[in-house]
């Protein structure tokens, strides 16, 4: 009898057909990943319905303006005024309970829509989650639904409560109740009002979650100057989508760029065009300078999501949150073409910039260093803040070798172009990027000297500045940032659109 073959335990590796779930070719996954971006976008254009349905024809001064007047006529109402009526009451809180339900839709699917836009893959690796700034953006608009939702109850409870005492034989005592309810109801509507119409989030279709985010952790060395600086303003999506970009553009540039260089020269020659010194010839003319034709033609449609003109969104956006940065590459290309001696003769340069007021004890500090001694040192950048937190932080940098400039520069002269000199200036400097901090209750003017020390302690450069601490309004302070950066982003999205 013939003995039959033992059973094989171990199959060849090539005969295997086992699925691997986390293999290259398998689809485990994606059908989840697929569902969810279905439903980001339908829930997206439900917002951008009810978005547009709560703006349409003035409706946010309508709303404002039915506020500030339900409140008054409570009191008028509680009062007893003989020329106050319920029924006037009740349909003023009525239509502004009408003008709210579009509000608080557009706030819901908004959250909603934000929520699931961040639970996809950046790249098809990893979570936007990662990203920082998630939680807050997150946080703020389910704060916004609340106060959606407490200022709809509030007026429809201040209407019902008018009514009572029109409709039914309340008595004296019981129609004051109701009476003090609807003021104090109309009260509460009136400062969710106030807060909740000074913007209404996510109107931007490009960058939707991009005025929600506030910046909260960054480099204190700036490598890219503008690159880096754009990048930590964006919001967990657009930080991701910039990622994949940046990657994609790697055989999209010249054969002596980078994609961070290019990038970066980009950034620069849009600044100086938004400063009028470059016309959009040139402009697109130093784009081929550093892109291949591949990337110019995603430069230039309206398709591609970082365009030139969605890159000029963002560089505006950059530029209303952090304006002291700008200050300071503004003056290095005044002192370039007008060959100031700071730069043409002296062998260090150092230029800073701090907001003329602060608020809640807060500011960003921003140094720029430049080596013209022609010797790679290690230097001191020694920070003194007057009652600050701490009062003194000293700073160990390698600033990299300059070539200085031996003239003014030009615009147009070949060997001395501004751009060229001006790029030049910007990669071969140390640029910091210091938070300071001063105790919430500290208030007026306060000194910060910044001194600049050779590798033997001796002082090169020493500059002091005053910045005003205040706790109310502040034009450079984060919610007015924000809501400033937010209005020039939908402005110039606008006239773009145009």
């Amino acid at each position: 009898m013939k003995q039959k073959d033992p059973p094989q335990l171990f199959m060849d590796k090539g005969d295997t057909d086992l699925p691997n779930p986390y293999g290259k070719e398998s689809t485990f996954g994606r059908v989840s990943e697929s569902a969810l971006s279905r439903r980001v976008r339908t829930r997206d254009s439900q917002r951008r319905f009810w978005t547009r349905a709560s703006i349409l024809n003035g409706m946010p001064n309508l709303r404002l303006l039915l506020a500030t007047a339900a409140a008054p006529y409570a009191i008028l109402l509680l009062a007893g005024w003989k020329y106050a009526f319920d029924e006037a009451g009740v349909a003023v809180l009525v239509m502004l309970s009408v003008l709210c339900v579009p509000t608080l839709l557009a706030s819901t699917f908004a959250q909603m829509s934000a929520r699931d836009r961040l639970q996809l893959k950046a790249g098809g690796k990893r979570s936007m989650e990662a990203y920082p700034g998630v939680e807050r953006i997150l946080n703020t608009l389910h704060e916004r639904v609340l106060r959606e939702r407490t200022r709809l109850l509030c007026t429809l409870v201040a209407a019902f409560a008018i009514n009572s005492v029109g409709n039914f034989d309340t008595g004296t005592t019981l129609a004051s109740l109701l009476y003090g309810l609807a003021v104090f109801l109309c009260a509460i509507a009136l400062l969710n009002t106030l807060k909740l119409e000074q913007s209404i989030p996510m109107r931007n279709d490009d960058f939707p979650l991009l005025s929600l985010h506030a910046p909260t952790l960054h480099q204190s060395t700036l490598d890219r100057v503008l690159s880096d600086l754009l990048v930590a303003h964006l919001d967990p999506e657009t930080a991701g989508a910039w990622d994949d970009w940046v990657r994609r553009l790697e055989d999209k540039v010249r054969s002596n760029q980078t994609p961070d260089s290019a990038v970066e020269h980009l950034l620069r020659v849009l600044h100086l065009n938004y400063l009028g010194l470059l016309d959009d010839d040139r402009l697109l003319s130093e784009a081929k300078r550093v892109f291949r034709v591949a990337a110019i033609d995603g430069l230039t449609s309206d398709d591609s999501k970082f365009s030139i003109e969605s890159l000029r969104i963002l560089m505006e956006h950059t530029r209303h949150w952090q304006p002291g940065l700008f200050r300071l590459i503004d003056r290095l290309q005044d002192s370039a073409m007008r060959g100031h001696a700071s730069l043409i003769e002296n062998r260090w340069r150092m230029d800073l910039d701090l907001p003329p007021r602060c608020t809640q004890g807060q500011g960003d500090l921003f140094v720029m260093v430049h080596n013209h001694s022609r010797e790679s040192s290690q230097v001191e950048i020694e920070i003194i803040a007057a009652d600050g937190e701490p009062h003194l932080q000293t700073l160990r940098v390698n600033p990299p070798l300059s070539r200085q400039p031996k003239r003014p520069a030009i615009l147009g002269e070949e060997g001395n172009d501004l751009v060229d000199v001006l790029g030049r200036l910007i990669d071969n400097c140390i640029v910091l990027w210091i938070g300071l901090a001063w105790p919430v209750s500290t208030t007026g003017s306060r000194p910060v000297q910044v001194n600049l020390r050779g590798p033997k302690g001796e002082t090169l450069s020493s500059i002091v500045v005053t910045t005003s601490l205040s706790s109310g309004f502040n034009p450079e302070g984060a919610a007015e940032k924000m809501l400033e950066a937010a209005v020039a982003v939908r402005r110039l999205a606008i006239s773009v659109a145009e």
